[in-house]
């Protein structure tokens, strides 16, 4: 069953965008159920290796003064297809893959934006697909990986967007990543027999292992688009990070390990409840937690990611977003201040050698083309609005990292 949810004002977009994420994942639970390095510092041979970082959210900084604007790319796609709520891009040879989460449109277009082909047909056919969850392209083989939760199957695609072929899959996932040797990362929902949060598989869809193990008794509750996710790491394996947890996994064929955990003086959902799905989610409405979303990027020195401050208690709001930075080098976590950007973009979405990537609606830059991280391309952002007669459609911003930071 699919809700549709109308009527949503823009001026509250962020905060409707969360409200929405949470009647859906109501509408799920009623309709649906009414560590690249071996580390040797444990307890003992059963216990888990410590993190190799320790991400300390706490000082905080102007967006301004932690990223420099580079580029403005507005999406120009065919009337005919939708792109409204992006929840995967991924960067290839100068070309960008989007996907829609709400029409599950994937797109592939240009540097500049203009769509270059629509991958995947919807449909029950041998080469069609009834629904796109997630995809991930692999630099292994040169496609692209596109999954249905509805059908449990993994189709695979050329760059180009040509079928190639398909396979079935004995667990429904939501969630996909590649790593750098093509082994498939896929997050498993908890409608599944293995009891287990993640599953690897070889290019075939033969099971490598499965690992995140959860009881039984968890009461099964999909927070895809609040918390939890996976990604390519940049050392080539998988990062995955479960709902309702702040630790980062990194994973390849042979091992896995904590690589990053989540820290704050604010208060953030304890590791240990990590599988009390239902409280952390109700815990999340009243907006007095702290946590990661599932907004996460790596490059060679930085962590990227989303964060969810604990609201003001004098805040209308129920969340409030930020964006955060933590260098490898030297230990240290940047989150951007308050801000009415912030509350607006949706990212990171992906990383390219010292540049990073955020998603925001036309509509929602025009209102803020006076911010200081935006103000030198006000001339060029008012420009789009003579250009474009519809103003919900996405824009790429692609920010670069300020030199101060790395010498910081």
């Amino acid at each position: 069953m699919k809700a549709t949810f109308c009527g949503l004002g823009k001026g509250n977009y962020r905060s409707n965008i969360f409200t929405k994420y949470l009647l859906l994942t109501l509408i799920v639970i009623f309709f649906q159920g009414c560590y690249g390095k071996r580390y040797e510092d444990r307890k003992d041979k059963n216990s888990e290796p410590l993190p190799k970082y320790t991400v300390n959210v706490h000082e905080e900084y102007p967006i301004e003064s932690l990223f420099e604007l580079k580029e403005i790319i507005p999406i120009n796609i065919e009337e005919k297809n939708f792109l409204v709520d992006i929840y995967r891009l991924q960067v290839s040879e100068e070309n960008f893959y989007l996907l829609d989460k709400e029409f599950g449109t994937l797109i592939k277009t240009s540097n500049d934006g203009y769509q270059i082909a629509k991958i995947g047909k919807f449909g029950s056919g041998p080469d069609e697909l009834p629904d796109i969850a997630d995809f991930s392209l692999s630099e292994a083989s040169g496609e692209l990986l596109l999954i249905s939760i509805e059908e449990r199957s993994l189709a695979f695609f050329d760059l180009e967007g040509n079928f190639k072929r398909k396979i079935k899959l004995k667990n429904q996932s939501d969630m996909l990543s590649v790593d750098g040797k093509g082994k498939i990362g896929m997050s498993i929902t908890y409608f599944n027999e293995e009891f287990s949060n993640f599953e690897l598989l070889d290019s075939a869809g033969k099971s490598i292992k499965r690992l995140f193990p959860f009881p039984k008794d968890v009461f099964p509750i999909i927070l895809k688009n609040i918390s939890g996710h996976i990604t390519k790491g940049y050392e080539g394996g998988i990062l995955y990070q479960e709902p309702a947890n702040s630790v980062i996994y990194e994973i390849n064929q042979d091992e896995h390990f904590p690589k990053y955990q989540f820290l704050s003086s604010q208060p953030i959902w304890p590791q240990d409840k990590k599988h009390q799905l239902n409280s952390f989610f109700e815990t999340l409405a009243t907006g007095e937690l702290s946590f990661p979303t599932r907004f996460f990027e790596e490059s060679e020195n930085h962590l990227y990611f989303g964060w969810n401050k604990e609201k003001n208690k004098n805040s209308q709001k129920i969340v409030d977003f930020r964006v955060g930075v933590f260098d490898k080098q030297n230990n240290r976590t940047y989150l951007t201040r308050e801000s009415p950007l912030t509350s607006f973009l949706s990212g990171p979405m992906a990383v390219e050698g010292n540049s990073v990537y955020f998603i925001i609606p036309l509509f929602k830059l025009l209102d803020l083309s006076d911010e200081p991280v935006l103000e030198s391309y006000k001339t060029e952002i008012i420009q789009l609005k003579n250009k474009f007669q519809d103003m919900d459609f996405p824009v790429i911003l692609k920010m670069n990292l300020k030199i101060l930071l790395e010498s910081d």
